[in-house]
């Protein structure tokens, strides 16, 4: 079943984010060929897994992150964590999906703006410590 933009929403800091504007996040892990006799891989080892996020918001709720920091400085956070919910409408037995970013940090955050634009909105990576899928509890 595909959701539509219509059906997500994104709960960090205490509360419903209401303008977002779009998200990433992602789970990786390294993976390494193994070579002995030959020319072909003998097996595969397996390293670290790695998380990543990047958010898109309205300069309002930049301003609100900003604001409700520790001395109006966003890196000064403790983690965040972030719920992503994916809820059916009209769309019965749809199954509710919910996926959980825990120990998020901002990385970067740069405000810009353009001639003829008539808002602004930011993108900034995010450091994610961890990625749970598909769960039925944030917490």
């Amino acid at each position: 079943m595909a959701f539509s933009w219509s059906e997500y929403r994104l709960f960090m800091g205490g509360r419903f984010v209401t303008g977002v504007r779009g998200f990433k996040y992602k789970k990786s892990r390294e993976i390494e060929a193994i070579y002995a006799e030959g020319d072909e891989p003998a097996d595969e080892g397996f390293g670290n897994k790695a998380y990543e996020g990047e958010i898109t918001i309205l300069q309002n709720e930049l301003e609100a992150i900003i604001a409700s920091s520790p001395g109006n400085d966003p890196f000064s956070l403790p983690a965040i964590t972030i719920v992503h919910s994916y809820t059916p409408k009209n769309k019965p037995g749809g199954k509710i999906v919910v996926d959980v970013c825990q120990r998020v940090y901002f990385k970067e955050i740069e405000k810009a703006m353009e001639q003829g634009k008539t808002f602004m909105e930011i993108t900034t990576p995010m450091y994610v410590g961890s990625i749970r899928y598909n769960t039925v509890s944030p917490f």
